[in-house]
């Protein structure tokens, strides 16, 4: 069974789970803390939290909530910055947090970001509440390395491994041109938004045509007896989930990009950036820019990951994009 399969029939049975009301009180999510798992987790949060019948709908406030992680009832923590360490009393404001009354009368929940980050007193102070969870409560730890945890927390919690399913075989495909994009930010006028927004969607369409290329040499190996109907929808749906995991990927470092050009823009010291070896064109693009308009492509580069998900036409949301970006 390949990455997709697996994803798919996990998320399966978590409906399930909340559907006949047997979900655990606490996963470990096996995948990217930044593409994949976060996304796994965020969806599974948006069961809890959809206003509509048909749950999740993506739309209503629960979910949007959900997406900008500010949901009143869910409580967010991630490695510090400088020390790239959880500490106790992060988690200790977690489990506080989940033992009061939730806010909107439902499920209280606390997601760890790249839980393997916890230090030993912090991986401590979690085991009792994993042992003894209040009720009406969810825990998400995600990890792209479960075996740095301790077996006791593991052993408390149900598993949910992810596969990148093959997204990094496709990163010599995007990553280069993207960072070509990245170094003539921000766009100087309209053509030029135009011709970046091209740039963007070719690119994603070169990765799409060489997912669809291995996932179709893996149905030739693997399913053979599939007519051709079946292998056509089993293709599609394969392609579409890894491509949106290196869709991830790449809005991931588009938006680290241009936190790191707003750091600078800041005055926070050059150690703290992530793209630090291209700080030269970091540098010349922070001279461009406010601190106001920094934080302006920060949040345009946020909207446009989360426009790629709906039902809105990729160059569309591209090209409006980049005409926000483009110099006033």
């Amino acid at each position: 069974m390949d990455g997709t399969d697996l994803h798919a029939e996990a998320w399966q049975g978590i409906k399930n789970g909340y559907e006949s009301g047997r979900l655990a009180h606490a996963y470990v999510i096996v995948g990217s803390p930044r593409g994949n798992a976060l996304q796994f987790a965020e969806s599974f949060l948006k069961l809890l939290y959809c206003e509509r019948a048909e749950k999740p709908c993506n739309e209503c406030a629960g979910c949007r909530q959900v997406e900008a992680h500010s949901h009143v009832d869910t409580l967010w923590i991630e490695p510090l910055s400088k020390s790239r360490q959880i500490l106790a009393e992060d988690v200790r404001g977690l489990i506080r947090r989940m033992t009061q009354t939730s806010f909107e009368g439902g499920w209280k929940s606390g997601v760890i970001l790249s839980a393997d980050c916890m230090n030993e007193s912090s991986e401590n102070a979690l085991l009792k509440t994993l042992e003894e969870p209040p009720a009406n409560t969810l825990l998400l730890l995600i990890t792209d390395s479960a075996e740095s945890l301790l077996p006791t927390i593991i052993s408390r919690c149900q598993k949910i491994v992810l596969s990148e399913g093959g997204s990094s075989a496709m990163d010599e495909i995007w990553r280069e041109p993207l960072m070509s994009i990245l170094h003539a930010m921000p766009p100087s006028n309209g053509l030029d938004a135009a011709r970046m927004a091209s740039l963007l969607k070719a690119l994603l369409d070169r990765v799409k045509d060489g997912i669809s290329d291995a996932v179709m040499e893996e149905l030739d190996q693997d399913d053979e007896a599939l007519d051709e109907s079946k292998l056509k929808i089993i293709l599609e749906a394969r392609t579409n989930a890894r491509l949106k995991e290196v869709q991830a990927d790449v809005f991931r470092v588009m938006l680290d990009w241009q936190r790191d050009v707003l750091m600078l823009v800041s005055g926070v010291v050059s150690d703290e950036l992530i793209h630090v070896q291209d700080m030269e064109k970091l540098e010349e693009q922070a001279k461009i820019h406010t601190q106001g308009s920094a934080l302006k492509a920060v949040r345009e580069v946020e909207a446009m990951s989360r426009r790629v998900e709906r039902n809105i036409p990729d160059m569309q949301i591209f090209d409006e994009a980049f005409r926000k970006l483009a110099r006033r």
